[in-house]
Order: structure tokens, then C-alpha cells, then sequence
């Protein structure tokens, strides 16, 4: 609901949903069809157009005006389906904690897990996860990530805080919580001051590793995955940019393999206002820009 409210406030929805190419020819086809029930009233002695004209042109401007906003109020999700092929691309707004099916997790090269030292804040997306499915039981969650990781390759870097053995970008750590799968995927770099940071290119190298996990090693279902690398990985790519490498990345996988039928794509509540993102404008944006 506040959502909606906040939508409903910001001019990219107003200029987007309402003053649109498609807002406007909704508004007149809908006059266009009021005035033919009006033309078929008169033709049955219904209603007299000479005698009650003045009043109804600014009942069906006003009318036509509501119909428009009624179909293009501020929605929560938009859904776009790949022609020809058997699965489709989401872009929601909500907590990814709540979503149904496998959920991606963005983390570091290292896999720190403790909120206590400084390096995973508390609020950030790994924090909340913390917070929510492991609060103050971390050895349970370290054991699963460190048995996932048995056999992946790593170097060891001592001069780091936190966790010294480093993987590569791409690896995937698989965790089990409240009879859901969570997959922590190594999209980030922390530094020498333990500040997390990511590229353009390590979030399309951490995708592409992804979708062969998720292939070979993930369970088939509804994947959801949070916009990779606006938060605290500091890419400079707008949200709609990342999506869109999201959702072509997913495209690219797929037709080589079918591992996932839906992939949702997390958007925070509170980027919506801060970026003013508009779902209208991504899923035009995907279907004019994504491409098999």
C-alpha cells in the first residue's frame, strides 16, 4: 500500500502511466466507445444529444480520465514472457527473504558471515538473512557454506580482515534454512578495509557462473534474485541496466539448458522512491531490449 501511495507521487508515474502514448490512445478509445452507446441511446429516442450535450462531454472526459488511471495504476510487479520459449522474467518490488522458489543470496569472495566485526552490516541483504533464518546460531550456517565449498578453488590472501581463504567471482555456496534453499553467490570483492565492491563485469562473470550452478547443481524452480551489486557493491550502472543484464543473462543460459521456468527479479521498496523506479518503463524496457 505505500507503495502504491509513493507511486502515485513521484512525476515518472504520472508522465509514464497517464501522459503516455498508450495512456492516450486508452483515454480516447474509451471516449470513442461512450460516444457510440450516446449515438445508439438517441437512435432509440434514449437520450436527446441536442438537448443534454452541455452536460455529457465533461462526464465522458471525466470517465475516459478514470478508466485510464484505473488501468494503469501503480502495480507491484510486471511480467514478461519470452516468445517462443517456455519461461518468463519477473521484476518485482519486495523483500527477496519472502519470495517462493531458490533464492539468491549476493556476497563476497570470501563468505564472511559475521555482522559483529564491521563487515556484513546488519541491514544489508546477507545481514537481514543473518538476522532472520540464523540469529546468533552462525556455526550452523559456517558449517553448511564451508561444506558446500568443499572442493572449489581458493588462495589464501592473511592480509585481509575477516575470512582469508578467497574464491573466485562466481562460486556458489548452497544453504538449507526453514526447509528452503539459499544460494550465496560471490559477486563482490572486499578490499584491504574490508569495504565490499563490485563491476559491471564480475556481475556478469558471477551470472554466467550462476545459471551453470543452477544447471547442474540447483533444484528446477522459480528462481528469485535481489538487483546484484546497487547496494553495497557500488556499481555505477542504473537498477534498470542491472535488470536488464539480469534478465538477458537468464535469456543467454537458457537456451542451452532449462534449469528454471520464472526468474524474479527483487526490487527493494525502498529503491523505488530513492531511483524512481517505474515498472512500466522495465518491462517496455525488456521487451524492447531483451533478446535471444
Amino acid at each position: 500500500m505505500r507503495y502504491f501511495f509513493d507511486s502515485i507521487c513521484t512525476w515518472s508515474y504520472w508522465r509514464y502511466a497517464v501522459f503516455s502514448t498508450e495512456a492516450v490512445a486508452r483515454f480516447f478509445a474509451a471516449v470513442g466507445v461512450m460516444w457510440l452507446f450516446i449515438e445508439l441511446f438517441e437512435f432509440f429516442n434514449i437520450y436527446t444529444k441536442d438537448k443534454y450535450s452541455v452536460f455529457a462531454f465533461p462526464i465522458i472526459m471525466l470517465v475516459a480520465f478514470v478508466y485510464v488511471l484505473a488501468t494503469r495504476r501503480p502495480v507491484s510487479r510486471v511480467r514478461y514472457k519470452i516468445p517462443k520459449r517456455d519461461f518468463s522474467v519477473e521484476v518485482r518490488i519486495g523483500n527477496i527473504l519472502d519470495s517462493p522458489g531458490e533464492v539468491i543470496i549476493s556476497t563476497n569472495t570470501t563468505f564472511d558471515t559475521d555482522i559483529t566485526n564491521g563487515l556484513i552490516a546488519p541491514e544489508s541483504l546477507q545481514g537481514q538473512f543473518l538476522l532472520k533464518y540464523f540469529p546468533g546460531n552462525y556455526g550452523d550456517l559456517e558449517k553448511q557454506i564451508e561444506e558446500s565449498l568443499n572442493g572449489e578453488k581458493s588462495r589464501t590472501d592473511n592480509n585481509r580482515k575477516g575470512k582469508n581463504e578467497v574464491y573466485k567471482i562466481g562460486t556458489v555456496a548452497r544453504v538449507k534454512a526453514h526447509g528452503k534453499n539459499f544460494y550465496f553467490l560471490a559477486m563482490s570483492e572486499l578490499n584491504e578495509h574490508g569495504t565490499a565492491s563490485s563491476t559491471p563485469r564480475m556481475i556478469d562473470d558471477s551470472l554466467e557462473a550462476l545459471w551453470k550452478y543452477m544447471a547442474t547443481r540447483g533444484e528446477l524452480g522459480e528462481i528469485a534474485i535481489p538487483v546484484l551489486g546497487t547496494g553495497r557493491g557500488r556499481v555505477s550502472l542504473s537498477r534498470k541496466k542491472i535488470i536488464e543484464r539480469i534478465a538477458q543473462s537468464f535469456a543467454d543460459a537458457s537456451t542451452d539448458a532449462v534449469f528454471s521456468n520464472k526468474l524474479s527479479i527483487i526490487v527493494h521498496p525502498g529503491d523505488v522512491p530513492k531511483h524512481k523506479i517505474n515498472l512500466f518503463e522495465i518491462r517496455d524496457y525488456l521487451m524492447s531490449s531483451l533478446h535471444i
